[in-house]
């Protein structure tokens, strides 16, 4: 097992010091891998319009650009989206800390700027709305020409939030299977009840909590969402001393409401900020990117780590590793719609396909000699193909997008 670093500084600095004797190769090379040739962090305003609610919903947006600055094209790649819910009366510039980070290693961050006044009081339902819609309107963008994301949107997403932004991502979540996870900090209780929606999430949930939270505490809170949650899979992350404005800058309205209560957070901001970024870093990276080797340096970590105690029950196994026995075989095309087509593999290799919950997806008896599989029953979403049996399983990641 791994405790969970902070990866802030240099990595290798910061790594190699904590590692366990038990620490794998594969988790060594994600670590470095994802802190290889950062993108820069540009910036648009765009407006969409959900015709069916008849209501604009503005958004800043953060994302890998071929610059820094504002309005700069997109960088090559596609990449998953992130849709961010603020907290009550906070203005989302207070999230830079996640986009700081998020965004140089290859994610979209959306926030909308819906349900940001004192008065009138916010409207929760229709926030929660306005995340799902957004993720749904982020996802039409990269197939729509006239969009700066054209062919830059790959089919992952994730819905998340902090404090009512928290609550509003379980409002967004429920019954909604085209998102792939939610993530949510310090979820504060709604109105319509987010409680009452988490027992409606289909998908993968990690759910973030300060011990030192005097805002929405635990036990009113965070706990009564996590369990109502009947998804397959979920995780609970209760950071060691940690508070409920600190899942984000400093921010006026927030400071102001945690300073008149107690107890106070005992870590600073910039060390929560560090376990938010270790612990989510690698769950997104799994459910968004099937990064191999993430989520079992997320349970590792979970189990290991002194900065948190936590829980999770997920039937997920992804110990298996890319293989570089086969160097040769790769897939096409990216992403895959119908067809799939498997170069350099051998005729008559046994074919699996696992989701990215670890679950079985489709089995074939033998690779056809073309090497060209169906994959037009597979939903969208990212994927891994098991190509052999025994120790000779070769591992490779592809998307279905449509």
């Amino acid at each position: 097992m791994v405790e969970a670093v902070d990866f802030r500084n240099s990595p290798c600095a910061t790594i190699f010091p904590t590692m366990r004797a038990t620490l794998t190769l594969s988790v060594i090379l994600l670590a470095l891998a994802t802190y290889a040739q950062p993108y820069a962090i540009g910036s648009r305003n765009i407006t969409y319009f959900d015709a069916a609610r008849n209501r604009n919903v503005p958004c800043e947006i953060r994302y890998p650009g071929v610059s820094a600055g504002s309005n700069v094209d997109v960088a090559s790649g596609e990449f998953p989206v992130l849709v961010m819910g603020h907290g009550f009366a906070m203005a989302v510039g207070a999230y830079a800390n996640l986009w700081n980070y998020f965004v140089p290693k290859g994610y979209i961050m959306v926030l909308p700027t819906t349900e940001g006044g004192l008065l009138p009081a916010p409207n929760h339902g229709a926030f929660g709305q306005d995340l799902a819609f957004v993720a749904t309107a982020l996802q039409a963008a990269n197939t729509d020409a006239a969009s700066p994301f054209f062919g830059k949107v790959a089919p992952a997403t994730a819905l998340m939030g902090h404090s009512m932004g928290g609550g509003a991502s379980f409002l967004g979540s429920a019954n909604n299977s085209s998102i792939q996870t939610l993530v949510n900090f310090a979820a504060a209780e709604t109105n319509p009840s987010a409680v009452a929606a988490a027992a409606q999430v289909v998908v993968p949930t990690l759910m973030f909590a300060g011990s030192n939270d005097c805002v929405t505490p635990i036990p009113a809170h965070q706990g009564p969402m996590y369990d109502a949650l009947t998804t397959d899979c979920r995780a609970f992350v209760n950071i060691t001393g940690g508070g409920h404005c600190y899942f984000a800058n400093s921010n006026f309205n927030c400071d102001f409401g945690e300073f008149t209560c107690s107890p106070s957070p005992s870590i600073s901001r910039s060390a929560q900020h560090g376990v938010i970024n270790d612990f989510a870093g690698l769950w997104l990276d799994h459910f968004l990117k099937g990064v191999p080797g993430a989520y079992d340096a997320f349970s590792d970590s979970l189990s290991a780590s002194v900065r948190v105690t936590g829980d999770i029950t997920c039937g997920i196994t992804t110990s298996i590793a890319e293989a570089d026995a086969a160097p040769a075989v790769r897939l096409g095309p990216v992403p895959a719609d119908q067809l799939l087509v498997v170069y350099g593999a051998e005729s008559g290799m046994p074919v699996r396909v696992l989701d990215a919950l670890g679950r079985e997806s489709m089995q074939l008896q033998l690779l056809p000699a073309d090497g060209v599989l169906n994959v037009g029953t597979l939903p969208p979403g990212i994927y891994r193909l098991l190509l052999g049996d025994g120790d000779a399983v070769v591992v490779r990641s592809f998307v279905v997008a449509r």
